[in-house]
Formats: structure tokens, C-alpha cells, sequence
């Protein structure tokens, strides 16, 4: 692609652990990014890489950032997304969702999304309420997108983000502009997973990620300042990516461990962590949600292809601790959000490649329909 191209700026010489000290692990990242905001516009002499920067070849996008939290862009909606993106190639066929990749969702004040990546390798969203068609954001990607909601009073909010891994590992951010995403570097062996929300430290972007070395690393975005990649530890199983979620000030991150079972660790204030812990199981494909103030679920693949889900964090009437079924015949992980008024959807691919969806105020979650 020709033109203006947005590049990260040249790294620090290693990364940082939480306690201010060098890592001796930054292998896990090869290229651990500057801390400060890293946008600066470069002249392209020729194509970029295949990664992630792909444009829709024609056509003049119009930039509907609403706010950039350290320099990730977001947006007041789904439907503003792909206005940014632009018009799609006439005649353009929606792909279907990629065999075994998880889709993923985001609800804000009145609406929810899910985001999946299609055969093609783009990134696609569509509206689940209210609902609207598949549509392009373009891109080439590893694993699943990550969408985070950000909500009202927070880092701009109500807005959605979106991240991803590239074709070179690194993650890559969608701007709605030209190109349609930017790299934030990094070394990536997992899809990412990010979430919103305060911290004590201030209102905070945080992304997770598998790196190189099996353990978790984590970046946060204030609403000035990109603070760099930071381990937070622990061994995720290959092959599987951590996920993460905002509760009232809490951050959760939860991993597949080696031994299969789920395991957590949080955090108040993005430097000190309280412990990974484990919620047991034999699952695969994790993902989170907050369905009430305090309440924090987690949503995973069993063994049996079966959905279960495991209130972790707070306390939900007729809920007891420890995993449940959900049912389901499902061929990936799973993907789940929570709306402002409660309504949580979990979602995932079927045996016949469509998105199937349960639905509803939790616990009461209806029974398993066709999404997309």
C-alpha cells in the first residue's frame, strides 16, 4: 500500500517489568515498544507489509476516532467503525466465520457487536442488537479480534476499540483511517484480549497477550499515555490466549494453564498483582464477562464441546460456585459480553459454521439460537 503509513516508534532497548526493573525475559517480546505514545507519520516509498495494513484499494475514508487512549483509536459504535473503513469492494462477498476461531463481542450503551475472523483473513463485525449485516474492517489476521468496550465516563466512552494479531505477530490496532490499522509491535503467540475501565492509577486500556516465553504480558493505555509491555507471568497452555476483564476497579486476567485448568490473577492498579489461582476445569477457549456490578463470569470450551461458565468474582442469586454447563455443540472458544443493563451474550461457532448465541439477564440465559 502507497501513501501515509503510521509506524510505531523505534523500541527501548528492553522490557520492563512492573517493578521497574529489566527483564531478562524480553526474548517474549523482540520488540517491546517505546512507552511513550508511539504514532508518528512516515512517508511509504513502496508497499508495507502484508501484516495487517491493508486498504480497500480506492476510495477516501473519514475518521471517526472519538478518542485515542495512548494512542489506540476508538469509536462511539460498530456502525461508525465501518463507516470509517469505508466502502467495500463492489460486489464483495462477506466471508464466513474462520473454522475454529473464536468470535468475540462488545456491548456499550445501546448496542452490541460480535467480531469474528472471516475465511479471507479480515476482521468482520456485525450487530447483534440492534442487529445489522457482516461487514468488513478489512485486515489480515492471526486468532481472534479483540474488541473492548469502553464504557460510559471512561477513556471517552461509551466506545469500542478494536485489536488484533498480525501476520508478523505483532499487535495491530484499527484506526478507520488510511491504512485501516497500525501495528503497536510486540511478539505475539496468542490472540489478544483487552478490556476498559478504572484503575486507581486513572482510567486504563489494558491488552493481554501469550508471548514467546508461555506467560502473560500485559500493556495499558491511559487516556495520555502508553505504558509499555509489562509480564505479568504464569504458563499458558499453547495454542490458547488469555482474556481479561474489568470488574468495578479489579482487573482480571484469566489463562488455560498447562495442567488445562482455568487459572486467574488480578490486579487494582496495573503494577501489583494479587497471585495466579485456580478455578479448575479442563477447558479450553476462555472468555469473560460482567454481568452485574461486583459479578465477574468466566465462559470456556469443555472437553465435551459443551459451553460451562464459572462465576468467579462476586455473587449472583441461585449461582453456585464452580463450573456449569451451558450445553452446545461448539467447534471453537467462545466469546462473551455483558451490556450496562445486564443482558450478557455468550457466543460461538457451531458444527455447521455459523455463530450460534445464548442470550439473556444472568443467569436466565435463553436457549442456543443462530446469530450470524
Amino acid at each position: 500500500m502507497r501513501g501515509l503509513l503510521y509506524r510505531a516508534r523505534r523500541p527501548a532497548p528492553a522490557a520492563t517489568r512492573r517493578d521497574g526493573r529489566a527483564s531478562q525475559d524480553c526474548g517474549a517480546f523482540a520488540r517491546p515498544p517505546h512507552r511513550t505514545p508511539p504514532w508518528r507519520r512516515a512517508l511509504a516509498a513502496g508497499p508495507g507489509p502484508r501484516a495487517l495494513a491493508a486498504g480497500t484499494g480506492g476510495g477516501h475514508w473519514r475518521r471517526v476516532c472519538v478518542t485515542c487512549a495512548g494512542g489506540v483509536p476508538s469509536f462511539t459504535s460498530a456502525a461508525a467503525m465501518v463507516k470509517a473503513a469505508g466502502p467495500a469492494a463492489p460486489q464483495a462477498a462477506v466471508a464466513a466465520p474462520r473454522p475454529g476461531v473464536a468470535p468475540a463481542a462488545a456491548a456499550i450503551t445501546g448496542e452490541a457487536d460480535v467480531f469474528y475472523t472471516g475465511t479471507d483473513g479480515a476482521a468482520y463485525v456485525a450487530g447483534l442488537a440492534p442487529a445489522f449485516p457482516a461487514t468488513s474492517l478489512h485486515g489480515h489476521l492471526v486468532g481472534s479480534p479483540a474488541p473492548a468496550a469502553i464504557p460510559s465516563g471512561s477513556l471517552g466512552g461509551p466506545a469500542i476499540a478494536l485489536l488484533a494479531r498480525g501476520t508478523d505477530n505483532a499487535l495491530w490496532a484499527f484506526t478507520g483511517s488510511s491504512p485501516a490499522w497500525i501495528s503497536l509491535g510486540g511478539r505475539l503467540t496468542s490472540s489478544p484480549a483487552a478490556a476498559a475501565g478504572a484503575l486507581t492509577g486513572g482510567d486504563t486500556l489494558a491488552v493481554v497477550v501469550r508471548g514467546t516465553d508461555g506467560a502473560v504480558w500485559i500493556r495499558e493505555f491511559t487516556a495520555t499515555t502508553d505504558r509499555g509491555w509489562a509480564k505479568v507471568g504464569g504458563k499458558v497452555l499453547a495454542g490458547t490466549a488469555p482474556t481479561t476483564v474489568n470488574v468495578g476497579g479489579t482487573l482480571y486476567v484469566l489463562v488455560v494453564g498447562t495442567d488445562g485448568a482455568l487459572w486467574r490473577n488480578s490486579t487494582v492498579n496495573g503494577t501489583k498483582w494479587s497471585g495466579w489461582i485456580s478455578l479448575r476445569g479442563r477447558i479450553r477457549g476462555p472468555a469473560a464477562a460482567t454481568p452485574a456490578a461486583g459479578v465477574a463470569v468466566a465462559f470456556a470450551r469443555g472437553t465435551d464441546s459443551a459451553v460451562w461458565s464459572n462465576e468467579f468474582a462476586g455473587t449472583t442469586a441461585g449461582v453456585s460456585p464452580g463450573w456449569k454447563s451451558l450445553g452446545g455443540k461448539i467447534t471453537s472458544g467462545v466469546g462473551a459480553t455483558s451490556a450496562p443493563d445486564a443482558t450478557t451474550w455468550v457466543l460461538a461457532l457451531g458444527r455447521d459454521g455459523h455463530i450460534w448465541q445464548r442470550t439473556g439477564v444472568w443467569p436466565a440465559l435463553k436457549n442456543w439460537t443462530r446469530a450470524l
